[in-house]
């Protein structure tokens, strides 16, 4: 596909993350926000296509942006959009997942003011919740009318792909057969070690991807019917593309689907027994965080256990160890915390990361973790000034 528009610097050229678009799929970009230190973070994307009107013959675009973010990301997504197609007002359309604010409350602002012709693809299920969000009913396009496949103008063909309860029940994958890249929404999506660079995934995103599913999904069969669906396309996927988390390629697209089918989440965990192995295991990874926020906050690690009135309840102290004594998975949640209240990200990041991934190697139900606000204070009084 041919484009007037000036060519992106490749990663290899600038690897900051924060400045350019990144193509991962020709004519496809990611153009998220991601800042330094952060292990949770949201990927809009960009698809340009470019073609003749089979109508009146002309040149012809299509701009479709995939789950526009966050309303808090705007404005790095409205920089590197503008970068690739000159204008937010050259967006043809965008696509919604699902409803929650971190998918797409930026579209409120970016169809009234920006893009005041782009159409608004979703489910119906999705649509009945973001209407609410101010968005123009007239420009609502139900994913539920192209189960066969929905044409651009340019002569290109999408593919919606329901996967209910993943973990909405309205949610909606898009596929772009062109490119075989699947933007699959929250599937797949996960946390990511605050050290990692770029946005390729590796066999360590594994961990963050289990710890994010094992809290957000509901239930295996879930997963397993959307997996299914993911197998049955034709050309088969060769990219990943979620919402949160690195993109997936190569042999671990078929690696992940494996994992993910059989992933025990939600329900599946919630009232797994506290027999005494599971304490022992919950021990050993409460031993190994703390350990590592010592390194990080030396004496200040038994100020702030000190500090809650409820650690004692499920926990003591044997000599200088804090052992747990019931509810392991409550306890270490409630640690974590502790330790990270009022941290910034490049302490608080390590200890959840260290967390999760002590968990999935003892094989045990992924902790509770507030993932997204790591580092803020965990209770705030209307009264505080």
């Amino acid at each position: 596909m041919s484009s007037t528009v000036a060519p992106v610097p490749s990663p290899s050229q600038s690897s900051d993350l924060r400045l350019v678009p990144v193509e991962i799929a020709p004519e496809t970009f990611w153009v998220g926000k991601r800042e330094p230190g952060n292990i949770f973070y949201a990927n809009p994307y960009l698809l340009r296509f470019r073609g003749t009107d089979k109508k009146t013959q002309r040149p012809t675009e299509f701009n479709l942006l995939v789950d526009p973010g966050s309303s808090s990301d705007f404005s790095t997504i409205h920089t590197k959009v503008t970068s690739l197609i000159g204008g937010m007002d050259r967006l043809s359309a965008m696509f919604i997942n699902h409803q929650d604010p971190d998918v797409g409350s930026s579209a409120s602002i970016i169809s009234a003011r920006y893009a005041p012709r782009a159409g608004l693809l979703c489910s119906e299920d999705t649509w009945r919740l973001i209407v609410h969000q101010n968005l123009p009913r007239h420009r609502f396009i139900p994913t539920e009318k192209f189960a066969q496949g929905l044409s651009v103008p340019t002569g290109h063909r999408l593919l919606p792909v329901p996967s209910p309860f993943c973990h909405f029940r309205g949610a909606v994958m898009l596929y772009d057969p062109q490119t075989r890249v699947l933007f699959t929404g929250d599937l797949f999506g996960g946390l990511t070690d605050s050290n990692a660079r770029g946005l390729w995934a590796d066999e360590s995103d594994w961990a963050g991807i289990r710890a994010f599913h094992q809290i957000y999904m509901p239930v295996n069969a879930a997963l397993q019917r959307t997996v299914a669906a993911i197998r049955k396309l034709e050309p088969g996927v060769d990219i990943i593309a979620p919402q949160h988390g690195r993109i997936i390629r190569g042999p671990l697209v078929q690696q992940f689907l494996e994992r993910m089918e059989k992933l025990q989440v939600g329900l599946d965990i919630m009232d797994e027994a506290q027999d005494k192995t599971h304490l022992q295991a919950w021990n050993a990874v409460l031993d190994r965080v703390l350990a590592l926020a010592r390194g990080y906050l030396g004496d200040s690690v038994e100020a702030k256990l000190t500090a809650s009135q409820e650690l004692a309840d499920t926990s003591q102290y044997d000599g200088t160890r804090l052992v747990v004594n019931r509810l392991g998975k409550w306890t270490l949640e409630h640690v974590v915390d502790l330790l990270c209240h009022g941290e910034p990200p490049e302490i608080a990041g390590p200890i959840i990361v260290e967390a999760t991934s002590a968990a999935a190697e003892y094989n045990l139900p992924t902790p509770h973790l507030d993932i997204e606000g790591v580092g803020a204070p965990s209770h705030v009084s209307l009264l505080d000034p």
